[in-house]
């Protein structure tokens, strides 16, 4: 099976959207961001999966992160997050930021830690992602990307 992560161009607006859609989460934002997200085809180059990284200097907020393809499993899903996390690390990203219910063990797998929603900082916080998705319910996880 052979899979591409590339960087999101503004044909794959239409895509993107209809993925995040199609997963239950709202593609409010995409459309100012589109430069910010990755995007995953598979060998017919259909999307099939999706993440967006919002950058705030030295911090980052991944937001909309979609995998829709039944060849989706635990390998590929830890192969495309440590793509993002690099990828954000070229970025110059140290701190990588998420919304997310429940716990994923994924998450724990690449280094991600529970934090407070007040120990977030103000730039991320301001993000209209973040404002949305940031609920009672939700737990927010952060990454330190180191060099």
């Amino acid at each position: 099976m052979t899979i591409v992560v590339r960087k999101a161009k503004e044909k794959d607006m239409l895509p993107i959207q209809r993925l995040v859609a199609k997963a239950g989460l709202r593609d409010e934002g995409i459309d100012q961001s589109i430069k910010s997200f990755l995007v995953v085809e598979d060998q017919e180059e259909q999307l099939i999966g999706t993440v967006g990284i919002e950058q705030y200097k030295k911090n980052g907020l991944l937001r909309s992160l979609v995998l829709d393809s039944p060849i989706w499993n635990a390998k590929l899903s830890l192969e495309f997050l440590q793509l993002t996390l690099k990828y954000a690390e070229e970025q110059h990203i140290e701190m990588v930021y998420l919304c997310a219910k429940g716990t994923n063990a994924l998450f724990h797998q690449l280094g991600f830690r529970e934090v407070a929603k007040k120990d977030v900082p103000s730039a991320v916080q301001s993000s209209p992602h973040f404002k949305r998705n940031a609920k009672a319910e939700t737990k927010v996880w952060a990454c330190e990307l180191l060099d």
